[in-house]
C-alpha cells in the first residue's frame, strides 16, 4: 500500500502518519548482491501544509540481510533514517504529481531508504575477510616440503634472485 496523503485536510490542521509498506510495494524491483530488504519500510511522520508546500518529517526504519563485503557471512542488520525530512511543490515546476487531493510519498521515502544503504556492508567493524587457505602439502615422513614459506624463508626471496 503507498503512503497518500490528502492536501486538502492537510491545509486545515497537520496530520500524524505511522504505518508500514510492504517490500514488494517499495524495493519490488531493488537488486543488490550484498543487500536484501526483510521486512516492511516503517513509516512515522508529520505532514503539513505550509502555504504552497508539502512538508513530512519523521523517522524510516527497516531490517536488512546483508552479505558481508569482506567474509560473505549473511547477518541482519537495522536501516533507520531517524530525520527523513522532505518538503515538496505542490504548485509549478517540480510539483508532486497527485491523484485528485492526495499525494503520493512512497517514491520520497523509498529514495531515503536506498541513500542510507550501506554500501559495503561488514559482519564487524573489525572483520578480517576471508581465511586464507593453507596450500596443499604431503605432510607423510620422508616427504620433502616445498613451496610457501615453509620451504626456504620469505616468500620475497624468490624476487631478490631477479637481476633488473
Amino acid at each position: 500500500m503507498p503512503l497518500l496523503v490528502n492536501v486538502r485536510s492537510l491545509q486545515k490542521q497537520s496530520e500524524r502518519h505511522a504505518g508500514e509498506i510492504p517490500v514488494a510495494d517499495f524495493a519490488a524491483d531493488f537488486q543488490d548482491e550484498l543487500v536484501r530488504f526483510v521486512e516492511p519500510l516503517r513509516y512515522d511522520l508529520e505532514v503539513s501544509v505550509h502555504g504552497p508546500e508539502l512538508t513530512a518529517l519523521g523517522r524510516l526504519e527497516t531490517t536488512l540481510e546483508c552479505d558481508c563485503g569482506r567474509c560473505l557471512k549473511t547477518f541482519r542488520q537495522p536501516l533507520v533514517v531517524p530525520d527523513f525530512a522532505v518538503v515538496l511543490p505542490l504548485e509549478g515546476e517540480g510539483a508532486e504529481e497527485r491523484e485528485g487531493d492526495f499525494a503520493d510519498l512512497t517514491p520520497l521515502l523509498r529514495e531515503d531508504t536506498f541513500l542510507a544503504l550501506p554500501t559495503n556492508p561488514l559482519c564487524t567493524p573489525d572483520c578480517r575477510g576471508l581465511v586464507p587457505k593453507a596450500p596443499d602439502r604431503d605432510l607423510r615422513p620422508g616427504k620433502e616440503i616445498t613451496g610457501g614459506p615453509a620451504a626456504g624463508g620469505s616468500p620475497w626471496d624468490q624476487l631478490n634472485k631477479l637481476k633488473l
